[in-house]
């Protein structure tokens, strides 16, 4: 029999909670209370979630049925039934977008972060506003607003779709995580995960939608079962290896692996493999593949994490000012550099083919780069944003980028890449600079990577791109560094060949262009011929310097000297060596005859006269150099940033082009 009550008006959770003994738990309950805007339309739910909310028990077969037979014909996924025919073609690689298509409103705050749906056809964008912080979806391509989501009471850290578009996950820092239907006329929370803390990163699996995974301030990783026909989400396992709250979360295409980055900069790889009838089962068997713990950024936060296309590489943003991306097979990273990330969390982005890596930055400029060679190919250094740009989204179809930034009243930005625009500004290039030939202009792969054009300027004049000395910081930093080469590196600049020729994305990540260090340009020069705008960097090849052959001294070589850095010159006893000026007392630069270049040591060589007048068995064997000798070469100072590297083709690049603002200021 059943224990009778001890008093019948008393509520038995809190007889309950009176009569068993109780411990002090060292910790504060903050509770909030705040005004919630009613909706008009309030839906019937399984549990209220808000006093006029009806409940509704759990639905029988004959309603499961229909719902799924209408599951096709949901009113939100109607429009998306109509084709758009995109300019970007399958398999096509991606395009730097140079056209400014429109601003698109973000609230009283700004936007937080962003993303394209899988179709294309919708631009999510967690905002922030007086009043709250909505998801507002704008239409593509053509910008109209659809409608706003609204529940969240603090700011939105992150935003996924599902691999179908049928549903939005976001997280936020009031402590939950919502998915939201994709539904016209609905703008209610379908489903909140509660959380203990803030909840920075949250995906649906690649595989199968129902099964969410969150990560948050707590240091824990917790996967949901989501029942889509159901209001109810089961919390399926916890797991509490990080030692830090976690930052970003992502997996690769077929869901077999997942990758979570904490605050100490410690990576762990998981194996997320699921069968889609037993999901439950499937997770308890989830472990660990392994934890990367580099030393380079150990103790950085890692601040976001994307999966590279081919699946082998992972992009890893920290809050150091550096990108990377890592080969996952052998651990070995690239790195980027340039984009300032010290504070804010920012996201950066690669386009759907690889191509291209985009990153925003503190001061409000957006980094392009080759992930294949790490050049940087373009930069937007004047975009309207007065806060650091926080998120960069890249259209799956379309040559389309979109920019957000987190402040008062910052626009949504979209760029698109017009083939007119570029063949309009090679034009300029080619009219500023003479006639030289512009290999496949015309081509679509071959296309002048050029700057975009920005909202309130109708085109580019050639006074502006010519007298743009002071458009930004890091011009002016390269124009002090290079007032610093001396006066024999000036003079030989004067014999640099004039002929410029302008590469596109594609020619960058060619061979010619691993070795890029040359000082040989006046500043003066690099101002009017290196073809820096406000809105961009336009990548630049230098043919080789043509030096008279008539004036430099010849040398010949008394011993054989191997090379101990890139741009000294190997030499062997008897070679012939054109010298093209003395750097020291110690070191001299010339070429031999199979046209290499390079620095080497001054006591290793003889005039060509002096060495005529030495007797025959002197030239067939020259004595050994002596103890004093080696050690002084040894301890003589190699020139620096004042080396000449020539690569196969002979192309020139300028050593500052990749230098930080640090290193400039530091020089």
């Amino acid at each position: 029999p059943t224990k009778p009550r001890s008093h019948l008006n008393v509520v038995e959770a809190f007889e309950w909670w009176s009569k068993c003994p109780r411990n002090r738990y060292p910790s504060t309950l903050y509770v909030t209370v705040r005004g919630m805007k009613v909706p008009d339309c309030i839906k019937p739910s399984y549990r209220s979630m808000m006093a006029l909310q009806e409940e509704k028990g759990k639905p029988v077969h004959c309603e499961h049925h229909h719902e799924s037979s209408s599951v096709d014909t949901e009113p939100g996924l109607e429009e998306s039934k109509e084709v758009i025919k995109w300019k970007r073609l399958p398999g096509q690689a991606c395009r730097i977008p140079n056209k400014h298509l429109f601003s698109l409103n973000a609230g009283e705050r700004g936007c937080f972060c962003l993303d394209f749906s899988h179709n294309g056809r919708i631009l999510a964008a967690a905002c922030a506003s007086r009043d709250g912080y909505p998801i507002i979806l704008y239409e593509i391509p053509s910008g109209r607003f659809m409608r706003e989501l609204c529940g969240h009471l603090n700011i939105i850290y992150d935003l996924s779709w599902s691999k179908d578009d049928r549903y939005i996950l976001t997280s936020s820092s009031d402590g939950t995580a919502r998915i939201w239907k994709n539904e016209i006329n609905n703008t209610n929370t379908f489903k909140v995960l509660p959380h203990p803390s803030f909840v920075y990163t949250a995906k649906f699996h690649p595989a199968v939608r129902e099964l969410v995974v969150t990560g948050c301030y707590d240091s824990m990783i917790r996967i949901w079962k989501v029942e889509m026909r159901e209001d109810s989400a089961i919390l399926v396992r916890q797991f509490d290896v990080h030692k830090s709250f976690i930052n970003s979360l992502c997996f690769d295409t077929e869901g077999h692996h997942m990758y979570s980055g904490d605050f100490t900069g410690v990576i762990v790889v998981w194996n997320t493999y699921v069968k889609v009838n037993d999901l439950e089962h499937s997770v308890r068997h989830w472990t660990i593949n392994k934890e990367i713990k580099e030393t380079e950024f150990k103790g950085i936060p890692i601040s976001y994490l994307e999966i590279h296309p081919n699946g082998k590489r992972l992009l890893i943003h920290t809050k150091d000012s550096t990108l990377r991306i890592m080969d996952l097979r052998i651990l070995v990273a690239r790195k980027f550099v340039g984009a300032a990330n010290y504070r804010e969390k920012i996201h950066s982005t690669l386009t759907p083919c690889g191509t291209f890596l985009f990153a925003g930055s503190e001061d409000g400029i957006v980094y392009v780069w080759n992930p294949e060679t790490g050049e940087q190919v373009a930069m937007y250094s004047d975009l309207p944003f007065k806060s650091p740009i926080r998120d960069i989204s890249y259209h799956p179809f379309e040559n389309m980028v979109a920019f957000c930034a987190f402040g008062q009243n910052e626009p949504i930005l979209l760029y698109i890449y017009d083939f007119h625009v570029a063949q309009q500004e090679a034009e300029m290039f080619k009219r500023y600079n003479g006639t030289f030939p512009l290999s496949g202009i015309h081509q679509s792969q071959d296309a002048l990577c050029t700057c975009p054009k920005l909202p309130h300027q109708g085109s580019f004049q050639i006074d502006e791109f010519v007298h743009n000395e002071n458009s930004s910081t890091k011009m002016q930093l390269v124009k002090q560094r290079l007032e610093t080469v001396t006066e024999v590196i000036r003079s030989c600049a004067a014999k640099v060949n004039k002929n410029l020729s302008f590469t596109s994305p594609q020619a960058v990540s060619s061979q010619q262009s691993k070795l890029k260090q040359s000082n040989m340009l006046t500043a003066q020069e690099i101002l009017h011929q290196f073809g820096f705008t406000q809105t961009g960097i336009i990548s630049i090849e230098r043919k080789p310097c043509n030096h008279p052959v008539d004036t430099a001294p010849m040398v010949v070589a008394l011993y054989d000297y191997t090379a101990n850095r890139s741009d000294e010159l190997t030499i062997h006893r008897g070679d012939i060596i054109r010298v093209f000026f003395k750097d020291n007392e110690d070191w001299w630069y010339g070429s031999i005859g199979k046209g290499q270049e390079g620095y080497f040591p001054a006591n290793h060589v003889a005039s060509e006269t002096l060495y005529q007048e030495l007797p025959p068995e002197i030239k067939e064997r020259s004595p050994p150099l002596s103890p004093e000798e080696k050690t002084k070469i040894e301890k003589s100072p190699a020139p620096q940033k004042q080396s000449i590297n020539k690569n196969k083709s002979q192309d020139f690049r300028l050593g500052s082009e990749s230098m930080t603002h640090k290193e400039l200021k530091k020089s």
